[in-house]
């Protein structure tokens, strides 16, 4: 046997010898186990976890202190509305307006917002939107009926929500144009009915 195999089996022995005393008993087809426990630092965390375990159980569970997540979706959603209806709350006091000036501007807004593109430049209705002038009205023809329509609009009529374009005050001088200066006004090449008729 050379030096250098000599070397290399006494290294092996060494080794050997060094884990030896570290076997456990536990045996399986020819194949020890060492007693070879993990690192203090990962048994802490182990730990840790269990102990944030118990506690998360017993807060939410056993004694029901914490919401469950139905309970903190339907919670959100309720914040969410609130703070939607205070972002979208009118300061304007929404009455109908009848007076000329708040009439012209109404008109004015009817144009700027290309109303007519649906309705006509008359409100006399054509192939995409109703007439705005007859008696019938596919959604109601009140105040507030009307001013919910342009605000929020009617996604399965075709009908654009403006409440994101033009403020309340806006909304509710073109809805007094309509009601007041458009309705009966019976303008030439008008749509026919549609709706329930309404006074």
């Amino acid at each position: 046997m050379t030096e250098e195999n000599k070397n290399i089996n006494t290294e092996d022995y060494q080794y050997n010898e060094k884990f030896d005393e570290k076997l456990m008993d536990h045996d399986y087809d020819g194949i020890k186990e060492l007693d070879n426990p993990a690192p203090a630092w990962i048994m802490a965390i182990f730990y840790i976890t269990i102990a944030i375990s118990i506690f998360y159980g017993a807060y939410y569970f056993w004694f029901g202190q914490g919401m469950n997540q139905i309970e903190e979706y339907d919670t959100e959603v309720a914040e969410a509305k609130a703070m939607y209806e205070q972002a979208n709350k009118s300061t304007v006091d929404m009455v109908l307006l009848t007076d000329d000036a708040s009439l012209n501007e109404g008109k004015q807004i009817y144009v700027d917002m290309n109303c007519a593109a649906c309705h006509g430049e008359n409100g006399e209705g054509n192939a995409i939107g109703p007439n705005l002038t007859d008696a019938s009205w596919i959604n109601g023809c009140d105040f507030n009926t009307v001013v919910d329509v342009i605000k929020n609009g009617r996604a399965t009529k075709g009908m654009t929500p403006f409440k994101a374009q033009i403020n309340d005050e806006k909304i509710q001088k073109v809805t007094s144009y309509l009601l007041v200066t458009l309705k009966d006004s019976k303008p030439a090449n008008a749509k026919e009915a549609q709706g329930e008729e309404c006074k």
